[in-house]
């Protein structure tokens, strides 16, 4: 089974592709932000090369988003409280962390009292960063109904900003009906798109560290004096049973129809991966595939990631004839990866930087970028950033410095004339004849 696992990821990933590439930082020189996109060939993602119990699950690349592996992947399910990834991003990105939020009338009619709550009464009041960690960790739904209506002044309007993210990020299968993840037969998502989802939502500082979290101290409120210690719903971040030391976090949910759905980042090494389950009958069968899912992944495939220490700077003398006029230099400050099979050596990766007209006279006209290849095949290129240095101008000699010249060579001949006439006046006297 291991032997077919390696070889159909093996098939899979002939046709590589770039995952990462830092933007240019400096947009005054000549580079450009973006890496050229690799053309890739559309294969089927791997299938059926996993044992588990989920009927919709994905693995995903975390920094190119390509699928490792897919099991109903775009079938429509139920999302649960992995709703709450959409709105703690919208939070995290709309409010500031010491924002006063204060339970409104409105917002507390709400949701269902009755579960999924951290008892916050009408007129309490916390920070934006407080009812963000205790959405995503204890999937609070009070805290939530907070979050939703201080972002977009009520429940219905935030929901709408829900999906136009959604549609802003083509999750095609993806619609939400309510920010808590109650289950409703207009409240779907897919494993795929939920993958995607959370891609996105760790891009940002924020809701990265909301992610990661294991728990979380609330701060005293004026209801309630005393701090409150919240713990992550993900076990794969917690230690006990299920704790996965390359667990980067996660969020776990269900619903009596739809079951229980997990979705949950990994890193080792270089390799960053994403995997989303749904429809698992326990939280053990969920943890237990997910687990499955990325050591899969981490076992399969390696991430190898090329830096400006290894390909350098490049530096052109412009002339014109015989004459130096400037020089270019090229550099980078961009990194560039690639997810490969763990066959491949990676020292195959290579980068090299070509110069396009290097011989113009012009500095303006030269332009270089970084080409990446494997085994001599090209995989991608990064432009590079242009610094153009003139040679000085030699200074020609100018009529308005003449005077200043004549009066030095003057004050010398004077000196001279002065210091030498003693010795002119006995010259002239011996040449007197005798008396």
């Amino acid at each position: 089974m291991v032997k077919k696992a390696v070889m159909c990821l093996f098939s899979l990933l002939l046709c590589l592709y770039p995952v990462h590439a830092e933007e240019n930082p400096n947009p005054e020189t000549d580079g450009t932000e973006e890496t050229e996109e690799i053309e890739e060939t559309e294969e089927e993602p791997v299938q059926e090369v996993i044992d588990i119990a989920s009927d919709k699950a994905v693995l995903i690349d975390a920094d190119s988003g390509k699928v490792l592996y897919e099991k109903n992947s775009n079938e429509r399910g139920d999302p649960a409280s992995l709703n709450k990834i959409m709105t703690v991003y919208l939070a995290a990105q709309t409010l500031s962390a010491s924002q006063p939020l204060t339970m409104s009338d409105s917002a507390f009619q709400s949701y269902d009292h009755n579960q999924g709550v951290l008892w916050i009464q009408q007129g309490e009041t916390l920070s934006a960063k407080d009812c963000e960690y205790a959405s995503f960790l204890a999937s609070a739904n009070d805290t939530a109904a907070m979050l939703a209506e201080a972002a977009a002044g009520s429940l219905n309007a935030f929901v709408e900003k829900m999906n136009a993210e959604a549609a802003d990020l083509e999750l095609q299968n993806t619609h939400f009906d309510n920010v808590f993840g109650a289950a409703s037969s207009d409240n779907y998502s897919s494993a795929y798109d939920m993958a995607m989802l959370t891609r996105k939502a760790l891009k940002n500082d924020v809701f990265r560290e909301i992610f990661g979290a294991s728990s979380y101290m609330l701060s005293g409120t004026n209801k309630q004096n005393s701090t409150r210690m919240i713990a992550a719903d993900c076990e794969l971040i917690r230690s006990g049973t299920y704790s996965y030391e390359d667990a980067l976090g996660g969020k776990i949910g269900s619903t009596p129809t739809g079951g229980f759905a997990l979705a949950a980042a990994a890193k080792r090494g270089a390799t960053s991966l994403i995997a989303v389950v749904f429809g698992e009958a326990t939280p053990d069968a969920a943890y237990h595939d997910i687990v499955r899912i990325f050591e899969y992944g981490f076992e399969s495939a390696q991430t190898v990631t090329i830096t400006p220490a290894d390909y350098g700077s490049k530096t052109i003398e412009v002339t014109d004839g015989r004459k130096h006029i400037a020089d270019v230099v090229f550099t980078s400050d961009s990194s560039f990866s690639i997810l490969m099979p763990k066959e491949l050596d990676p020292s195959l990766v290579k980068a090299e930087i070509v110069v396009k007209n290097e011989d113009s006279s012009d500095p303006e006209e030269i332009t270089a970028e970084v080409i990446f290849t494997l085994d001599g095949e090209t995989i991608g290129s990064s432009p590079m950033e242009r610094t153009i240095i003139m040679e000085p101008v030699e200074e020609k000699f100018k009529t308005d410095h003449l005077p200043t010249n004549v009066l030095d060579w003057i004050s010398v001949g004077a000196l001279l004339l002065v210091l030498l006439l003693p010795a002119l006046n006995w010259f002239f006297r011996t040449l007197e004849p005798p008396k």
